[in-house]
């Protein structure tokens, strides 16, 4: 499973990537860093633990956030104000927002052809709600 999303950060930065779910294991990878600042870029880093996270998603790069087992994950949750259209993870004591949903600061990403079928909006965090339940 592919689902279109933004990883989302404070009020207004958010990055557009792909969230994945393949072989019992949950990835996310950005393309570029959208609406990103650079103090939000840097908490990545630290979320992350990887040092030049930051240049290389300013670089433009696709670059992997995370990648765990599914049992991994905890504190799922689908806020009611999302409205179907995101969601709030842990990774590794790490806490993580998502949206399905295109927010209105960030540019689509370039061609995403070479990702195969892509599932985006709220059909994507059904999609992510029926694996987690």
């Amino acid at each position: 499973m592919q689902t279109l999303t933004w990883i989302i950060m404070g009020s207004t930065g958010s990055a557009p990537g792909v969230l994945s779910l393949s072989g019992g294991r949950v990835a996310f990878e950005a393309f570029g860093r959208g609406a990103l600042t650079m103090s939000q870029l840097r908490t990545l880093e630290q979320r992350t633990g990887r040092p030049g996270l930051a240049d290389h998603l300013t670089d433009g790069h696709r670059v992997p956030i995370f990648e765990a087992p599914l049992e991994a994950v905890t504190n799922v949750t689908f806020p009611w104000y999302y409205f179907g259209g995101g969601m709030k993870l842990t990774i590794g004591g790490h806490p993580f927002r998502f949206s399905f949903l295109q927010p209105q600061n960030t540019r689509f990403p370039g061609d995403l052809s070479t990702l195969g079928e892509l599932t985006s909006g709220r059909a994507g965090g059904r999609a992510w709600k029926s694996v987690f339940a």
